[in-house]
């Protein structure tokens, strides 16, 4: 694979999809996929290769293929210019480990590809749990709060729901694209809360489509349903699973609400079983790191290779919403936590993402992102860029400390008790009881979407 063409073996073979049926070319792409009216393409309204096929798709292969690097593609150019590696890089890797050495072979790189092999599917936004880092648009648990907190979040324009058995695309072409399919990615809401989930395995076990098929499934760990995990271990091809863990004891409860860390300990005990059996099933932590936990990333470390030595961590590093980043914790702040992470004692395998997790953080964010308008950064000089971008991050910082303490009042938390050592560093920037009493007196804040997506 030449370096003239970062190719990525996900846009020739991949689609994945958001609650209501929004599609993107991989689940951290930047814009949706819409057709020449600029209209989003649906999977109510769309068939799956209908969407994969689509021009708009085929645009962004053919940008790469010339040896560009789509703005679509944008969080991956990022982490490889911090030097974590990449999705599409990751992936890359995957296929050789799947397919063998000789995979590109088979992608007939200049031509618009016909056949969907790796699908990640949400099916809605179904979820028990409203994590701190989601939103409603991902956790229906969400939706209350969101609303009494006036929280914006995008709806679906779709006029055929997906999960419209009788009239969606998706369910009525299933049969059309499930026969190429070799890989699954099953996201959320969470999975095995969801009626349209277990319907849809017992579709792929019934008629035998998953036999051929490697699935892997993001769950939230708080729900073990052990029948129907027994049926899907005994009937894919491989299976494997993504706990979403973002901290131990009070901080996990704090930040994946209402989730009771004694049940999650409970299945962790559970899905390690099946991780070390003789079942083809495989199991990770996914660690989505935040302002709020990065400072303990050492610590839920060492908890795991104490307690699950097996299972394997990603660190998650989390792009949006910049509010929520690392990127937006105070100077001062982040260069202490930055001593904090060099000094731990990181075995080979993460020691290259914490150092790309370091770079991330203490980078301006404009080149990380979009926190300064792009037509601006063309114009001005570097010492400009870097006031705008100061100015950028003072505002998601702001925001920041009014969403936590508008959490905490709405579901009767408290950060500073769950997270001491953090709030000790950053107390100067961050007067928690003025801004506690600022929402006793004058009520939630009210932010645009942009302001809390971006």
């Amino acid at each position: 694979m030449t370096e003239e063409r970062k190719l990525c073996s996900l846009l020739w073979s991949h689609l994945s999809n958001e609650p209501g049926g929004t599609i993107r070319t991989c689940c951290i792409a930047k814009d949706r996929l819409q057709n020449h009216y600029g209209e989003d393409l649906t999977l109510g309204d769309h068939s799956v290769t209908e969407i994969f096929t689509s021009n708009n798709a085929q645009r962004i292969r053919n940008e790469i293929l010339s040896g560009g690097k789509p703005a679509n593609c944008e969080t991956c150019w990022i982490d490889e210019d911090n030097g974590k590696k990449s999705k599409r890089q990751q992936y890359n890797e995957y296929y050789e480990q799947w397919y063998g050495p000789n995979w590109m072979d088979d992608f007939n790189w200049d031509m618009t590809p016909h056949h969907v092999m790796d699908l990640q599917l949400i099916f809605d936004n179904t979820c028990n749990l409203k994590c701190r880092s989601c939103n409603a648009n991902y956790s229906s648990k969400w939706v209350e709060e969101a609303k009494d907190r006036h929280v914006p979040y995008w709806q679906s324009s779709a006029k055929v729901p997906m999960n419209d058995i009788e009239n969606s695309k998706f369910w009525t072409h299933m049969d059309e694209w499930l026969p190429s399919i070799r890989r699954l990615e099953i996201m959320g809401g969470e999975p095995f809360y969801m009626k349209e989930f277990k319907r849809f395995i017992d579709k792929l076990i019934n008629e035998n489509y998953s036999q051929n098929i490697s699935m892997t499934l993001s769950t939230n760990g708080t729900i073990a349903d052990k029948i129907l995990l027994q049926k899907m271990v005994s009937n894919f091809k491989n299976l494997a699973f993504s706990i979403s863990i973002d901290g131990v004891g009070d901080r996990f409860e704090y930040l994946r609400h209402p989730g009771k860390w004694i049940e999650v300990k409970e299945n962790l005990d559970y899905f390690y079983e099946l991780h070390v059996s003789d079942y083809p099933v495989n199991m990770q932590i996914t660690h989505t790191v935040t302002a709020l936990n990065v400072m303990y990333l050492p610590e839920f470390h060492d908890y795991f290779h104490k307690h699950y030595p097996n299972f394997k961590i990603w660190n998650n590093i989390a792009h949006y919403p910049k509010w929520m980043t690392a990127s937006v914790l105070p100077n001062f702040a982040k260069k202490i936590i930055t001593q904090t992470l060099q000094e731990h004692t990181w075995t080979p395998e993460y020691k290259g993402e914490v150092e790309a997790l370091i770079n991330y953080m203490n980078t301006p964010m404009y080149q990380n992102g979009s926190s300064v308008d792009e037509k601006l950064r063309a114009k001005v000089s570097e010492d400009k860029l870097k006031m705008f971008d100061q100015r950028s991050i003072e505002n998601k910082w702001k925001i920041f400390k009014s969403q936590i303490t508008g959490g905490d009042h709405y579901r009767e938390e408290n950060f500073k008790e769950v997270f001491p050592e953090l709030h000790e560093l950053i107390k100067t920037d961050f007067d928690y009881n003025a801004e506690y009493e600022e929402v006793l007196t004058n009520g939630y804040k009210q932010f645009s979407t942009r302001e809390l997506v971006n």
